[in-house]
């Protein structure tokens, strides 16, 4: 009897856990979190679900250990949500979803750890339900100062923006703010970062959420100066909102909140002052009176600052 007892004990022992088990675990965990947060009048629902998540996980885990051919045939199992893409930018800007609309960005996430931060974008759909498939989104990161704006296409909601201050508890993190737009089918917002990232973007679907992974980007320079060309500041309102049509066409048109939390357009950037000037002369001679713009210098860490 004994003899068979440790032929039982060394075969458990051979026995190998798959690789992504520790991963299923964390995500469902993490998962778990994010619901928690978003249902907190249904606590007591979703706990109890937890629970009987953490005993499949539970069960599970004993299973792979006392049945090899069970592990074997878990290949193929998809984690909690599944990728649909690992985004690749170009020029700073990446897109992915599909057309959709009534979306709520309904929650975000900060799961904070050693050497990166993990921000998880979650949507639903009418009636607060999982949205399966992620809307049509861009993603656009820019430096001086260092943001990525995440522009939402068919959500009528900015739900998360409450989150917004849990977000500031990144070391990454300087500021999150939400855009105003004149369309009601659109929601955007900025993430401004107090130094250079390095950051990978997953698109994930069943349910739909993007995930944000940021980490300090050693290579730039803080110091090296540029030349913004820019409108004056604004408070937000319809006067704001109204010249975002007027500059529509300008390119590398991006939303900016500066030192005063007043808002601001820049048109542009450039490495010397001489450059920026000779492209001003070009936008005013086409915007006349129009807009104010202006030449700003400043470092490539450095928000704008406030001009009337």
């Amino acid at each position: 009897m004994k003899n068979n007892t440790d032929d039982l004990k060394k075969v458990y022992s051979d026995i190998k856990i798959p690789n992504a088990l520790d991963d299923t675990i964390s995500n469902s965990i993490l998962r778990g979190k994010n619901y928690m947060k978003k249902n907190n009048r249904n606590k007591k629902r979703i706990i109890n679900s937890f629970i009987s998540v953490a005993a499949a996980v539970g069960i599970f885990t004993l299973s792979v250990n006392i049945s090899p051919s069970f592990a074997n045939s878990l290949e193929g199992i998809p984690v909690l949500g599944t990728l649909v893409n690992i985004l690749q930018f170009n020029n700073g800007s990446s897109q992915g979803g599909e057309i959709t609309d009534g979306i709520d960005v309904n929650f975000i996430s900060l799961d904070q750890e050693k050497d990166s931060d993990v921000i998880i974008i979650n949507f639903s759909g009418f009636g607060e339900e999982n949205q399966e498939i992620a809307p049509s989104f861009n993603i656009d990161y820019k430096e001086s100062p260092y943001t990525m704006t995440f522009s939402i296409f068919g959500a009528r909601g900015l739900s998360a923006s409450e989150y917004f201050e849990e977000l500031k508890k990144s070391k990454y993190i300087q500021d999150v703010y939400e855009l105003m737009t004149l369309d009601d089918s659109a929601q955007r917002f900025n993430i401004v970062f107090n130094q250079p990232v390095d950051f990978k973007v997953e698109e994930y679907k069943n349910p739909a959420y993007l995930k944000v992974q940021i980490s300090r980007d050693t290579e730039k320079v803080s110091e090296q100066k540029i030349y913004s060309i820019r409108t004056s500041s604004y408070e937000r309102g319809e006067e704001f909102a109204i010249l975002e049509e007027i500059l529509f066409e300008i390119e590398d048109l991006r939303v900016l909140k500066d030192s005063n939390g007043t808002y601001l357009y820049e048109l542009g950037q450039y490495s010397s002052d001489k450059e920026a000037q000779e492209k001003l002369k070009e936008y005013k001679d086409i915007f006349k009176d129009s807009v104010n713009l202006y030449v700003e210098e400043r470092t490539i860490d450095e928000v704008p600052q406030s001009m009337k």
